[in-house]
């Protein structure tokens, strides 16, 4: 966990740079740098931790429907990251956002389309591919 935090602290720099460089419109908007961090500490717990890392960025309504052993089975067939590249195209509603996130796997980049809810004064997951069954 302490490795994780640490990487994610080193990272954020990057995030920042990466979401900046991004050519993205809403970066004006100070909630892209908190999707851009979401989505790269939960990319870096994903792969060190599989779905129990993972797990600890999901949003209540996901976490409520969903067991780490069920997001597990459901994230099966998934290819796995093992970095993060950028989020970009980020789209903002009230309390929720849709982005396409780059994610990199021993096949190469793969984007992504994930969704987030906005939980006080963080951002969480909602759904990314495999997790329909338990998007909230």
């Amino acid at each position: 966990m302490i490795r994780v935090f640490a990487l994610a602290l080193a990272t954020s720099a990057a995030a920042a740079l990466a979401i900046a460089c991004g050519g993205d419109e809403a970066t004006d908007d100070p909630r892209a740098s908190k999707i851009g961090a979401i989505s790269e500490n939960a990319t870096y717990a994903y792969a060190e931790a599989g779905a129990d890392g993972l797990y600890d960025y999901l949003a209540a309504s996901v976490t409520g429907k969903c067991t780490a052993e069920e997001v597990q089975q459901d994230l099966d067939g998934q290819p796995v990251p093992t970095g993060w590249r950028q989020v970009k195209d980020i789209e903002f509603g009230s309390a929720t956002a849709t982005a396409t996130v780059i994610v990199i796997t021993a096949d190469g980049d793969v984007e992504q389309e994930w969704s987030f809810a906005e939980e006080g004064d963080s951002w969480r997951i909602t759904s990314i591919p495999g997790l329909e069954d338990c998007a909230g």
